[in-house]
């Protein structure tokens, strides 16, 4: 299923600098790894979220809709979970095992993406599944940062919220991706109408 891209001429929008702003909280996010602040990270985390739901609201409430926020959202998503999972990783907040199967899906997903862009200048269009998907990891990250500095006491409870997170998280991120890969063997080879993805 796919749906007519964005092809609007406006650039500097609300929901277009919604995205950029997400897009240089990344550098932020960094800053705070390298400092240890675990738990201003996931707080930031948090709002990083926040705006990945605000800038699509913004843009379909407003007419905002444009090519260039169709290309800022899903690179501003990638940044984030990229840096959020990579960061936690290397910090050991984030369970390796974890780590390491989000980031091997969104390479997988990335590149299949690539290859249709390149062939037929689509992309492939958003699964429920894969929203369902982010929205469990990023309950699932930032709990295990708050685990990483919270209290004894409070510890426990997050990092029992983020690996339940996690588990359900990845088993739609999984199902979500190889449902992603289908659709770019479908598109890969043929041409049609665009559509968006995450």
């Amino acid at each position: 299923m796919t749906t007519p891209p964005a092809n609007r001429p406006q650039v500097i929008t609300i929901a277009n600098l919604v995205s950029v702003a997400r897009i240089l909280l990344v550098a932020l996010l960094w800053w705070l790894l390298v400092a240890d602040q675990a738990v201003w990270a996931a707080w930031l985390m948090i709002l990083m979220a926040t705006t990945d739901w605000l800038d699509g609201w913004l843009a379909r409430r407003l007419d905002q809709v444009t090519q260039l926020g169709a290309v800022l959202d899903p690179i501003g998503d990638t940044l984030m979970m990229a840096s959020a999972v990579l960061g936690g990783m290397i910090k050991t907040w984030v369970p390796l095992e974890v780590g390491l199967l989000i980031l091997v899906r969104s390479a997988v997903v990335a590149g299949c993406s690539a290859w249709v862009a390149a062939r037929t200048r689509k992309t492939i269009v958003v699964r429920v599944s894969g929203k369902v998907a982010i929205t469990l990891l990023f309950i699932a990250i930032p709990a295990f940062y708050f685990a990483a500095g919270a209290p004894d006491g409070v510890r426990t409870w997050m990092a029992g919220l983020g690996w339940t997170s996690a588990v359900g998280g990845l088993l739609f991120y999984w199902w979500s991706g190889f449902m992603y890969v289908r659709d770019c063997l479908q598109l890969g080879g043929r041409s049609g109408q665009d559509s968006t993805a995450e």
